[in-house]
């Protein structure tokens, strides 16, 4: 066996946009050995869990590396090399959240990749045993993992700072979610990295200036999710050295309009990504959905415009990472401004799935949101979204908005076509004579 396929092998043994940068540095690794210590594996680990402050991670019952924080890369130490039972748990905690069997090789090198959330992680096992003298002078290799269950497959490339991606070839196209590609060799230099969805260039989920590829070097690119499931981050790991974390520094906002008499709202949001101005809407009329739209996270001096008239300026907060819908509601004398936290993380089982409601309608009392008349989501208030409720998949399900003072459900839809493992949100909205109904698939 190559030792290519050796590598792709041992990396997937398991239980299955500018953005600030920082250096891991290691302690008592080189650079181009086979580790230290005949009949050893040299094991380092890789804290990359999102809601995970600090994980123990143990070969069978000895704990390695303890209290490992998120985002710290711990120095190699010697294990004995064997099909070990590798076991991750949180910091202090006697519970296994993980466990699972890998084969550590005699005289080898891995870092162990642990990512994934509590309640589903996952940890592979990067080789890092390359021959770097293969690589032709002046060149370096690199290959990337999808460390995530939300992202789907996405195109990597490394261009030009100034390289326009609808012009461009991925330098590797299509890496699905859990999946650890093949080395690419490409020339050494400075390069601009971006991450976007698979075969549309526009849909940006990293954006990373200034990526430095040594020449004759081997390195790692581990793309993991950020809180609001779409958004990436990135770190690129040297073969037995060190690694450097990319950390997206932007968010995606959207506008849904729901306000009386086909009210028209326009946005703009302070950005470095918006268009020209910060425009997020320049002029969106009730009742619509916006699309989503990258802009700098941190706090934007937002301001929101009905029919031409500033009607809020207020500051609002956006997480790095993170999905939102803006929702604009009421009249236009008295309207209603709210940030709502999206969360488009992807069900863990095929056949479930996410939904929620979101109250966009002016005068309705608090709704309640059923599938096949199971209550989903109770009492939701104007201008609120419930929690995500996970229910089961189904190609005919009845759903059903209503209000204790309607008689009749206030939006109902019969044989809707709930795909596994996806989301969606309800929208109930004003704007129109009637009120009006949106299942919006947002995964």
């Amino acid at each position: 066996m190559t030792s290519e396929l050796i590598s792709r092998r041992n990396a997937l043994l398991g239980t299955m946009g500018t953005v600030v940068t920082g250096s891991l540095t290691l302690a008592g690794c080189g650079g181009g050995g086979s580790g230290s210590g005949s009949g050893n594996t040299q094991l380092r680990a890789l804290n990359l869990t999102s809601d995970l402050p600090s994980v123990d991670l143990l070969t069978d019952d000895t704990v390695q590396f303890g209290a490992l924080a998120t985002e710290n890369l711990a120095a190699y130490k010697g294990v004995e090399s064997k099909e070990a039972t590798l076991r991750v748990k949180k910091a202090g905690d006697g519970a296994t959240l993980l466990s699972g069997t890998y084969s550590l090789g005699k005289d080898q090198n891995y870092t162990a990749v642990i990512w994934g959330r509590e309640t589903a992680l996952r940890l592979n096992t990067l080789p890092e045993n390359e021959n770097n003298d293969s690589i032709a002078t002046g060149n370096s290799r690199v290959r990337m993992f999808n460390a995530t269950t939300d992202s789907g497959a996405v195109d990597i490339f490394f261009t030009t700072a100034t390289a326009e991606l609808g012009d461009t070839a991925p330098t590797q196209a299509s890496v699905g979610s859990g999946t650890l590609s093949g080395f690419r060799e490409i020339s050494a230099g400075t390069y601009r990295l971006r991450v976007t969805g698979v075969g549309d260039p526009t849909d940006v989920r990293l954006d990373v200036l200034n990526v430095v590829l040594a020449a004759k070097q081997h390195y790692n690119l581990v793309l993991t999710a950020g809180p609001g499931g779409v958004l990436l981050n990135g770190v690129l790991i040297q073969q037995q050295s060190n690694a450097t974390i990319s950390r997206n520094t932007k968010a995606r906002v959207r506008l849904v309009a729901g306000v009386d008499t086909a009210g028209v709202v326009a946005v703009t949001v302070p950005s470095s990504v918006t268009p020209a101005g910060g425009v997020l809407a320049a002029g969106q009329r009730s009742p619509s959905l916006g699309r989503y739209q990258l802009v700098d996270a941190g706090a934007r001096a937002v301001q929101v415009r009905i029919n031409g008239s500033l009607v809020a300026g207020d500051a609002l907060n956006f997480a790095a990472g993170a999905d939102y819908t803006l929702l604009v509601t009421g009249t236009a004398a008295a309207p209603l401004v709210r940030l709502i936290s999206d969360d488009n993380r992807l069900p863990s089982l095929t056949n479930r799935v996410k939904m929620r409601v979101v109250h966009g309608a002016n005068g309705v009392d608090p709704i309640t949101l059923s599938a096949d008349f199971l209550a989903l989501a109770t009492e939701v208030p104007l201008g609120t979204a419930s929690a995500y409720a996970t229910t089961a998949s189904g190609a005919a399900v009845r759903i059903d908005v209503t209000a204790p003072s309607a008689v009749a459900p206030l939006f109902e839809r019969d044989s809707v076509n709930l795909q596994g493992q996806s989301v969606y949100t309800v929208f109930l909205l004003g704007g129109n004579a009637t009120l009006q109904g949106v299942i919006n698939k947002e995964r």
